[in-house]
């Protein structure tokens, strides 16, 4: 079995390889400026906008160029690969290794919060891979693939020459820190029996850790709903209008509201592909106090436009309320602003408020990209012959 290798070119890294302006393309400000996203998306700011001193370096400078991720079902073979790519790297002059991360699949499947994750993903038009809800349509290609209409009729821009941008698309990379402890003593702290901390981590989430959704078992758990990916996504908000079952400010329902903010483009246009995998060992069960180890997320989000698909959410979903009508709250679970925030349940008769929400994620670094399509790789290659 060949190992995958994934790829992202820096736009500048064609610009600085001394490609004509016309040959570079035209794009959205936001799609490959660093500094304009991680502003508008509150990352990590300080007085000085671009000042961001929890991100890594090299992440976020001019001296990354070209990303590269290798999958492999087993560390034998993921050496193999990074060894052979390494080997490739040193061959050519002016390029170095200068990041890397290690990633991986935890023993339990979950993401370091204790969630199963990765279970809402769109179909795409023409693809023949069906997507995880079958009561969402297929989405228009031009959502993320460029030189294809989108939902709106339009194409996106992209580079030029044809063959450079056609079937390429955008993506951002974050790499994001996962306060794990905190999460743990917030539940405890909140929470006056065990079974209490999971069903409020659950209305936090919107899933309970197995990955079953609040939407098809609001009582209890149900493990094998969760592990079952024809059935574990297969839901809509019409029946759950004032979130007694999901609230509107659970993670998963701002990510994807669904049709919970009504039909047409409203929700749409504002899909976003999202790859993820995690790196850092996991905190011990039952621990509550922080081992002082880096552990979380790498995520990469793919679409066509990111101001509107992976900006918008970030910036409207997940750290603001006034579209669902909660005020000052945020994503309890994935918020990038200060802690201190509330989180609504809605019940009957009374609705339950909890206070004195911390920061749970911590964005440690990014880049944004533009991901080529094969023959484009074979064309860019093709240059320096």
């Amino acid at each position: 079995m060949d190992i995958p290798l994934s790829y992202r070119i820096y736009y500048g890294f064609l610009i600085r390889e001394g490609m004509r302006a016309d040959e570079a393309g035209r794009l959205e400000p936001s799609d490959l400026d660093l500094e304009h996203g991680a502003v508008v998306l509150d990352e990590n700011k300080t007085d000085d906008p671009r000042a961001w001193a929890l991100w890594e370096a090299p992440l976020g400078t001019p001296d990354v160029h070209v990303v590269f991720a290798a999958i492999a079902p087993d560390a034998e073979r993921l050496a193999a690969r990074i060894e052979r790519a390494l080997k490739a790297i040193g061959a050519l002059p002016g390029l170095a290794a200068i990041w890397r991360e290690d990633c991986h699949v935890l023993p339990s499947g979950q993401e370091p919060f204790g969630f199963m994750d990765g279970i809402s993903q769109p179909a795409i038009e023409g693809s023949g891979i069906p997507g995880t809800n079958p009561d969402e349509p297929p989405l228009k290609a031009g959502e993320f693939l460029l030189g294809y209409p989108d939902e709106l009729g339009g194409l996106p821009a992209m580079p030029t020459p044809e063959v450079l941008g056609r079937n390429g698309t955008y993506a951002v990379l974050r790499k994001v820190h996962q306060r794990v402890a905190a999460l743990r003593q917030f539940l405890k702290a909140s929470s006056v029996t065990p079974e209490e901390e999971e069903w409020l981590a659950a209305k936090m989430m919107g899933r309970r850790r197995s990955g079953a959704p609040l939407a098809l078992c609001p009582a209890k758990d149900d493990p094998g709903l969760g592990a079952d990916p024809t059935r574990n996504n297969a839901f809509l908000h019409r029946d759950d209008p004032k979130g007694y079952k999901t609230p509107p400010g659970s993670h998963i329902r701002r990510a994807n509201p669904r049709d919970a903010l009504g039909g047409g483009d409203t929700v749409r246009i504002h899909r976003v592909l999202r790859r993820r995998t995690t790196y850092g060992p996991p905190l011990p069960e039952g621990a509550l106090e922080d081992d002082g180890a880096d552990r979380g997320q790498v995520f990469l989000f793919i679409g066509a436009h990111l101001r509107r698909q992976f900006e918008f959410v970030q910036s409207v979903w997940i750290n603001d309320s006034e579209f669902i009508g909660a005020g000052a709250d945020r994503d309890p679970i994935a918020s990038t602003g200060e802690g201190g925030g509330g989180f609504t349940i809605p019940r009957w008769p009374v609705r339950r408020r909890v206070q004195g929400l911390s920061r749970f994620v911590v964005t440690r670094g990014g880049e944004y990209c533009f991901m080529p399509g094969l023959r484009a790789l074979r064309w860019l290659a093709a240059l320096g012959t």
